[in-house]
């Protein structure tokens, strides 16, 4: 008669995936061994239940004083506690481990240190590596993997090599994240290197580490040898098509990205979240909505809309495309939200223009107990900078001292903006001087403030100190100090600039700089300069600048180069306001009455209409706004009753000041 075995069956009921009833077996054993106790423990670790792992574990010292644990049980344990995060345990076992010389196994070796680098203490993991009698390739891969995975790619890179010098041979997967470090440093020539010994090993037909050169290339700028290493892949998984893709979106050819997504999708290899957030990415870098909201049907039928990643980055899309409604309504059928999705809700509205929707959601991300981020400040700081509304904009520099993101350059800069915008150059100074730690966004943001409020010797004279203490202008920095150089008509000096940035700096000109130019040019009464300029410039599609020219041909009275900036602004935009407004008006103020009659012939054809300044108040929170004529204002009957009174009553104070005079009366007696 064959005699029971209570292990054999606990582990046929394991290996069967059976935990309940293996776990009632256990149960039911008068005395289990130290083999039963890691076979039931083991499995709840592949289970992910990580928690009763832990349990079982202490119960088995507490309960049975005569199963000691061994290497195997240790092991298992430490990796439950990396799963669970449960560091006070781990430690505690990491103790028990020296106590007991169990530590000398090279599997609690690997396994310690793999629980340290799960819970994000990378240090404690090379203090156990350096520590460890003895290593295998696995222990070697598992740290050179925590360094990589914490971004600290060059010391990864020193383990490997260190790896290589060993008699240790790196499988496939330490040579994948090897190559994953050179991709992070950029490192193409340490890259190349570690191509060649996968070429020499025979490595190179595998997908992981054939993905991972692609992606080294296409990080590294070499575009066309990680394409050609694509095209060469026996097999293609949705690593390899996403990787191509995020290349192309990271060098800006969105359009390209859009191609390889269709031919992934022609290649049967369904998509992942990471696919996705790349592709809605570059939807909203093209402003295609149309194909956003295809994509966005992908989604629902690969059942991908749970996903946190691809809902941000479709909410992102929306609003950056301007459909602020659907943006709204996929924020609020997320089952789950981030900071990103509050920031990204956030941020679309106030970059739209819609502050009091942005204020409002940013209460609400306050009451989920969510911390903002720099991002959500700074919209909120630029609107109220936009809607000169300055209440709001110091009630955020209030969260910002209180949440320590004050000093964050992102936040500062807009500190900086809001003030300026909001007349109150005062405190954006007081901002700016507050710490030592200068950034250039800041000191762009300081420029332009002094230079918007006609300050341009405070804006040059900060520009010049910031280039003696050895800051490098971008090409947003010297938008600002042209900007000053205009407002206060130095037209030597704009020139000085002009030719320093693309002399000194090697920038090339954009539209922005041109406009400056021109603008100056203008100011200081030489069109035809201006003309020349914008003839010469390389940016030829740009209404801006031949309105800026237009505008100063009407102050100068120049019919002929007015009606020239004129018809190129018309072949941009035919129905242009502006343009066929001060055209007309040119032709009315040098007494061409038929030509202008003319043209405003022609803008009725057209059906162009100009349309009206408008301007707005805030009352007690809410922002109203006015254009002239208005009565859509639910209290426009009040406005305009207070109005006539107020006109009323000056015309009576002036009658009366007219009698006072005729008959000598002393005003101030």
């Amino acid at each position: 008669m064959v005699k029971f075995d209570p292990n054999s069956h606990l582990r046929s009921l394991i290996n069967a995936g059976n935990l309940r009833a293996a776990r009632q077996v256990f149960d039911k054993m008068p005395h289990g061994d130290i083999v039963s106790w890691t076979s039931i423990i083991k499995r709840y670790v592949t289970a992910n239940n990580s928690d009763e792992a832990l349990i079982l574990f202490s119960a088995m010292r507490v309960v049975d004083h005569a199963v000691s644990p061994d290497t195997s049980v240790l092991s298992v344990v430490l990796k439950a506690c990396g799963q669970s995060s449960n560091i006070a345990y781990g430690e505690s076992l990491h103790a028990y481990a020296v106590k007991t010389s169990l530590l000398s196994s090279v599997y609690v070796g690997s396994s310690l240190l793999d629980m340290y680098k799960r819970v994000g203490k990378i240090d404690k993991s090379c203090r156990v590596f350096s520590e460890m009698p003895f290593r295998n390739a696995v222990t070697w891969t598992a740290i050179i993997t925590g360094l990589v995975h914490a971004g600290r790619y060059k010391e990864g890179l020193t383990y490997f090599s260190e790896m290589s010098r060993s008699e240790e041979l790196s499988d496939t997967y330490t040579f994948a994240i090897a190559l994953k470090a050179c991709a992070g440093l950029r490192q193409v020539k340490y890259g190349k290197a570690i191509h060649t010994h996968v070429i020499v090993r025979g490595f190179v037909t595998t997908l992981c580490v054939a993905n991972s050169l692609a992606t080294m290339y296409t990080e590294c700028g070499e575009m066309q040898d990680g394409l050609c290493l694509f095209e060469n892949m026996s097999e293609r998984d949705v690593v390899s098509w996403t990787s191509l893709i995020v290349a192309y979106k990271r060098i800006g050819q969105e359009v390209k990205a859009v191609e390889t997504f269709i031919k992934m999708r022609n290649s049967q290899v369904p998509p992942n979240e990471q696919t996705f957030a790349s592709m809605f990415s570059a939807c909203a870098s093209l402003s295609r909505l149309v194909w956003g909201e295809q994509l966005h049907c992908n989604v629902l039928s690969l059942g991908l809309n749970d996903s946190l990643s691809v809902s941000n980055s479709m909410m992102k899309m929306y609003s950056t495309c301007g459909n602020l409604v659907s943006a709204s309504v996929l924020f609020q059928g997320m089952r789950c939200r981030d900071i990103i999705s509050w920031s990204t809700i956030i941020g679309g509205y106030c970059q739209a223009g819609f502050g009091e929707e942005g204020f409002k959601y940013f209460s609400w991300m306050r009451q989920s107990g969510t911390k903002p981020t720099d991002f959500a400040l700074a919209s909120l700081l630029s609107v109220s900078g936009n809607m000169a509304v300055i209440e709001g904009g110091r009630q955020v520099h209030a969260l910002a001292l209180c949440f320590g993101l004050e000093q964050n350059s992102t936040v500062r800069s807009s500190l900086i903006n809001m003030y300026s915008k909001c007349g109150s150059i005062k405190e954006a100074s007081m901002i700016f001087g507050e710490t030592d730690r200068d950034d250039i966004v800041s000191l762009t943001a300081m420029i332009n403030g002094y230079a918007e409020h006609g300050k341009s010797k405070e804006a040059i004279d900060l520009f010049e100190k910031s280039l003696k203490v050895g800051f490098r202008p971008d090409s947003v920095t010297f938008i600002s100090v042209l900007t000053a150089c205009t407002h206060s008509g130095q037209l030597d000096l704009g020139f000085h600039y002009f030719n320093m940035m693309q002399e000194t700096y090697n920038m090339r000109p954009a539209k922005e700089h041109y406009g400056c130019m021109v603008d100056l040019l203008c100011r200081a009464g030489r069109l035809s300069d201006a003309e020349k300029m914008i003839n010469e410039m390389s940016w030829k599609k740009d209404d801006v600048v031949w309105t800026t020219l237009l505008i100063a041909c009407k102050a100068k009275g120049d019919i002929e180069r007015g009606r020239r900036a004129a018809e190129r602004i018309l072949e941009l935009d035919p129905t242009c306001a502006t343009a066929l407004v001060t055209l007309a008006n040119i032709y009315s103020s040098t007494g061409n009455l038929e030509e202008a009659a003319n043209v405003r012939k022609n803008m009725k054809a057209k059906g162009v209409i100009k349309e009206p300044g408008w301007s707005s108040i805030k009352i007690k929170d809410c922002v109203s706004a006015f254009v002239s004529g208005d009565r859509f204002h639910p209290q426009s009957e009040d406005i305009y009753n207070i109005l006539e009174l107020a006109v009323s009553g000056a015309e009576a104070h002036r009658f009366d000041c007219t009698l006072k005079r005729a008959f000598g009366v002393n005003l101030y007696s």
